[in-house]
């Protein structure tokens, strides 16, 4: 090879690497430019993913652990969540490890707060008002603001948000947002009010409760819709007997849950066909679903008794016992159901045998009562005025 010729490989030789130099920048430019524009407009998902990013959570990580944990102001409600649990109060949002260490605190600033709680998400919204917001375990995901006022809101397995408004024009509409906050979704209802929102199908369907008035009888209605499609009559619709008032829906595998103001019915989640039912009599006080069926805190005023009723998975009784005046809880754990009275939690086996009572007062040496508990990790967490105390 000559001189020339080793000088024009060399020449070109040089070229070909700049050239592909220049090709591999504009591949990485792309790439930052699209990861910066998915970014942008994903936003608050994406730093709700980080700790302590949420602009009102004012604190994220894990703080002082032990019990009892006690908080600035009285709390509302509590629940488990996360191998831990949430509290929600009339200003904020708070998280606590099982330990008792606190995850995170958010001043959520809505007047009447209300919270559902599902896997690793709480959804909190504002009841009557306008905005409802997405929590993960280390903080706020995104916050909405709506034109209408919220009048229920419940959270799939998934992070969907179901969110049914107040409307000048419909009785109601009912709008499903993705784990991310955006709008996929939106079902109105001309003459029918709704009363509860299931998830179903990998947040893909939901089962929906309504009540509505035909010649001056109350009508109940339940139905399964297909959020990704538009036709309005949804896959099924199953009428509930006339003047039934539905209080909670719970779906677990082919069952569908309707628990109502006098009756507890059991559909099946493809059909829409009944399954089961069972009548009771008395005033609802509280109920708890599970994997076996559903369990039902009743006032019976005619016999004078409160009832702890056990429900299989067609609504079938298992059984029943009476608990003391002033029980106002029932929770499940490992099959067996626990109730809170004024002075102990009474426990009791899945077919409603009394297995024997943890006092409370006497255990953790308080006078004040409990309003409310939640198991976590098998430990009891009692709710207080403004403590969570914990039985091991």
């Amino acid at each position: 090879m000559s001189k020339n010729d080793h000088l024009n490989k060399s020449s070109a030789n040089r070229k070909r690497k700049r050239r592909e130099k220049r090709l591999a920048m504009t591949v990485i430019f792309a790439l930052v430019a699209v990861l910066v524009l998915f970014a942008a407009s994903n936003w608050e998902a994406v730093v709700g993913h980080f700790e302590g990013i949420g602009e009102r959570t004012l604190w994220s990580g894990t703080s002082d652990a032990g019990f009892p944990v006690r908080l600035p102001g009285s709390a509302g409600s509590i629940d488990s969540f996360d191998n831990g649990f949430m509290l929600l109060t009339e200003t904020y949002v708070y998280t606590y490890g099982a330990n008792g260490g606190q995850r995170f605190a958010h001043r959520h600033g809505y007047s009447t707060a209300k919270a559902a709680v599902s896997g690793r998400r709480i959804l909190v919204y504002d009841k009557n008002g306008r905005q409802f917001s997405l929590f993960g375990r280390s903080g706020l995901i995104y916050e909405n603001d709506t034109d209408e006022r919220i009048v229920y809101a419940n959270i799939g397995e998934n992070g969907s948000a179901a969110v049914v408004f107040r409307s000048d024009v419909h009785a109601n509409v009912l709008e499903i947002y993705d784990n991310s906050g955006n709008w996929r979704y939106t079902k109105r209802f001309a003459d029918e009010n709704i009363m509860q929102v299931a998830f179903i199908s990998s947040d893909n369907d939901i089962i929906v409760t309504t009540v509505g008035f035909d010649s001056g009888n109350m009508t109940a209605a339940v139905r399964r819709l297909d959020t990704s499609s538009d036709d309005e009559s949804g896959l099924w619709r199953a009428e509930l007997p006339e003047n039934t008032i539905p209080f909670a829906i719970h779906v677990r595998g082919r069952s569908v849950f309707v628990l109502g103001d006098s009756a507890l019915f059991v559909l099946d989640s493809r059909s829409g066909e009944l399954i089961g039912s069972y009548e009771y009599r008395g005033n609802l006080i509280d109920y708890v679903f599970s994997d076996n069926g559903c369990v039902l805190l009743v006032n019976d005023f005619t016999a004078g008794e409160i009832k702890l009723i056990s429900l299989g998975r067609s609504a079938e009784l298992l059984g029943s016992a009476e608990v003391s005046q002033g029980a106002s809880q029932v929770e499940i754990h490992r099959g067996n159901a626990a109730v809170l009275e004024p002075d102990a939690i009474a426990l009791f086996e899945g077919g409603g045998r009394d297995t024997g009572e943890l006092p409370l007062r006497e255990r953790l040496a308080l006078s004040e009562g409990f309003s409310r508990f939640a198991y976590v990790r098998g430990d009891i967490l009692l709710l207080g005025y403004n403590t969570v105390e914990r039985l091991q």
